[in-house]
């Protein structure tokens, strides 16, 4: 497990998990960081399955790390980020689940561009 912190300039420029209903129709959408490659090996997701996975998860392009948080911030000072969450290793449907919890809210997801089996991309 990795934990990082970092100094906060303006604090009234964070977002949480929780969606937000009192911004109109808004979007979600997934950045794969992980480039397709679904690994999550020792995850809780791969426990809770009985299977502990082959591959655990890593960063093969820290640089595209360093691009979604840039990307991140110049949308956060933009206004254009209304809330936030990684899809860590529960899955995207438990990130999903997460949010909607948070924000007391439900979701239409379109899970087409997650390929063929669109249940196991969700759920890893």
């Amino acid at each position: 497990m990795i934990s990082a912190f970092a100094p906060v300039l303006d604090v009234r420029k964070t977002v949480t998990p929780q969606l937000r209903t009192d911004a109109g129709d808004t979007l979600l959408l997934l950045v794969d960081v992980a480039a397709g490659r679904q690994r999550l090996g020792a995850s809780i997701l791969a426990q809770t399955c009985r299977q502990m996975g082959s591959e655990t998860p890593d960063l093969d392009d820290p640089q595209q790390l360093r691009g979604l948080f840039d990307g991140m911030q110049a949308n956060l000072d933009a206004g254009a980020v209304l809330a936030y969450h990684d899809r860590s290793d529960g899955g995207l449907l438990a990130t999903l689940a997460e949010m909607s919890f948070a924000g007391r809210c439900g979701v239409d997801v379109d899970l087409s561009g997650l390929g063929g089996d669109v249940l196991a991309a969700a759920l890893q």
